[in-house]
């Protein structure tokens, strides 16, 4: 019955992570490298490699990713026909790559590391780095580009 209820949870998770892009918030596009530590929804999509860190806290979403890696423990979910896996109470690393690969984390203890090209969104409250640059995340939420030092109204 508990295996029942945490998949369930799970399934609910993953089926929602979707809408939350339609919400505005911070999306950061362009090629580099973005360091983010928070607590909020980040979700990350384009091409390249993702290291995410957990903390037994929240949920991690990976769709198609070409290399999925994971060592720790917590929950992992293999989603049947759709090239996902869900993760979550996960405390370890969570390493991915690929060229079209979407990744969702939401909780109270984000934190990863992401180097390729495409596009980060993020939600909430914390702190980034990206290209050696610093800033906040804002619950409003702001815009910049990865390749790009500048804020962009």
């Amino acid at each position: 019955m508990m295996k029942r209820t945490t998949l369930l949870l799970a399934a609910v998770v993953a089926l929602s992570l979707p809408l939350a892009l339609t919400a505005s918030a911070e999306e950061i596009s362009g090629t580099g490298t973005i360091w983010a530590k928070g607590a909020g929804l980040a979700v990350l999509r384009g091409h390249g490699e993702i290291e995410i860190e957990g903390h037994g806290v929240g949920v991690v979403w990976v769709k198609d990713a070409e290399m999925l890696e994971a060592s720790g423990r917590g929950h992992k979910w293999e989603v049947p026909s759709s090239n996902a896996t869900v993760f979550w109470g996960w405390s370890g690393t969570i390493h991915t790559s690929g060229d079209r690969i979407t990744v969702w984390i939401t909780g109270g203890m984000i934190e990863f590391t992401a180097s390729g090209t495409g596009k980060v969104y993020l939600r909430g409250r914390g702190r980034y780095k990206v290209n050696g640059h610093e800033g906040l995340w804002s619950p409003g939420g702001e815009v910049l580009r990865l390749d790009a030092a500048q804020q962009t109204p």
